[in-house]
C-alpha cells in the first residue's frame, strides 16, 4: 500500500467539518482539560473517524476527549470541530491515555512531546512497531491498531496487537474505542502487514471493482450516474449476502446453467481476475512490510 493510498495518511483538512459539535459549541480552554480519558494527537481523517465513532457509540463523552496540536490556533479549531477539549503539552501529559494518529514520518518529531513513562498509548501509525513505540514513548503499555477507511461510516475492520505489559484495562479501553468504528480483531503483530494488504488496502480494490462495473454499465448503454448507482447497489447487496452466505455459494446461485452470469464469470476467469486480486493483496502486504522496515518504524 503506497503512502498516497494509505488510509493512515492523516490530513487534518479532510476531517468532517463540524462533525460531533453541537450548534454554538465552543472549545474549552486548556486549563479545563485536566484528566481527560483520551488525548488524541492527530485528528485528521482516521483520528477524526475514531473520535466520531467513540462519541457516536457512547463509549466516550466529549468531556472525556481532548485533541492536541502544537499550533494553538489549529488545536482550537480541531477542538471546536469535534466538540472536545483542546490540549496543550501539559494537558496531554495529564491524560489517562493517548491516541497517536499522526503520519508515521511525523512520529520522530512528535514522540518527545507526548512521551510519558506511565501512560497508556494506542497507535494508528502504519509500519511503526510495538517495540519502536515503547522505546520512543518510554512506556511499555502500547496497543497498535490498524483501522481502515470504513471507520468513517462505522464499518471498519480494526486489528489490535499489544505489548505484554499492556494492562487488561488498556485492552478493554482499546477494544471499546474501536468497536465504535466497526469490528475489532485481535491479530498477532507479525500479521499486521498482511492485515494492511487485505483490510487496509481492500477498500481501494473494492472501489476499483465498483468503478469497473459502472464502466461496464456505460459500455452497454446506461448513463454514468445510473451505472454508478447500480454498481453501488450490487456491491451493497452482495456485502449483505456475504454476512450469512459463502461467496462461492452466491456465485453459484446467480450463475444458472447456460445463463448470463456464468458467461460473464468465464470472461473474468479468462482475464485472471481472481489471480489479479490475490496478487494485489500479496503486493500490498509486501509493500507494507517494506514501509515497516525502511527506517520509519525503527
Amino acid at each position: 500500500m503506497s503512502q498516497a493510498d494509505d488510509p493512515h495518511e492523516h490530513d487534518d483538512a479532510a476531517a468532517a467539518s463540524g462533525a460531533g459539535t453541537k450548534p454554538g459549541a465552543v472549545a474549552r480552554a486548556d486549563a479545563d482539560a485536566a484528566g481527560v480519558a483520551l488525548a488524541v494527537v492527530g485528528a485528521g481523517r482516521m483520528g477524526g473517524a475514531v473520535i466520531l465513532g467513540a462519541l457516536r457509540a457512547g463509549g466516550l463523552h466529549a468531556a472525556d476527549l481532548g485533541v492536541f496540536h502544537p499550533d494553538p490556533e489549529r488545536r482550537a479549531a480541531l477542538a471546536t470541530r469535534f466538540g472536545v477539549r483542546p490540549l496543550d503539552d501539559a494537558g496531554v501529559h495529564r491524560a489517562e491515555r493517548v491516541l497517536i494518529a499522526v503520519k508515521p514520518q511525523s512520529f520522530e518529531r512528535v514522540a518527545p512531546l507526548i512521551a510519558r513513562r506511565h501512560a497508556g498509548y494506542v497507535s494508528l501509525m502504519a509500519g511503526v512497531t510495538l517495540a519502536t513505540l515503547a522505546k520512543r514513548l518510554g512506556s511499555a503499555r502500547v496497543v497498535r491498531a490498524m483501522p481502515n477507511l470504513g471507520a468513517r461510516v462505522g464499518a471498519s475492520a480494526t486489528a489490535l496487537a499489544w505489548t505484554p505489559e499492556t494492562t487488561e484495562d488498556d485492552l478493554r479501553f482499546a477494544r471499546a474505542l474501536f468497536r465504535g468504528c466497526g469490528t475489532v480483531y485481535d491479530v498477532p503483530e507479525n500479521l499486521f502487514d498482511a492485515f494492511t494488504g487485505l483490510s487496509g488496502s481492500g477498500p481501494a480494490f473494492a472501489a476499483l471493482v465498483a468503478e469497473s462495473l459502472a464502466d461496464g454499465g456505460v459500455r452497454v448503454g446506461f448513463h454514468r450516474d445510473v451505472a454508478r448507482d447500480l454498481a453501488r447497489q450490487v456491491l451493497l447487496a452482495t456485502a449483505r449476502l456475504l454476512e450469512t452466505t459463502d461467496p462461492a455459494a452466491i456465485k453459484d446461485e446467480v450463475a444458472s446453467p447456460g445463463g448470463t452470469a456464468i458467461a460473464g464469470v468465464r470472461t473474468l476467469e479468462r482475464h485472471r481476475l481472481r489471480f489479479a486480486l490475490i496478487d494485489a493483496i500479496e503486493a500490498a502486504s509486501e509493500r507494507a512490510g517494506e514501509l515497516s522496515g525502511n527506517g520509519k518504524g525503527s
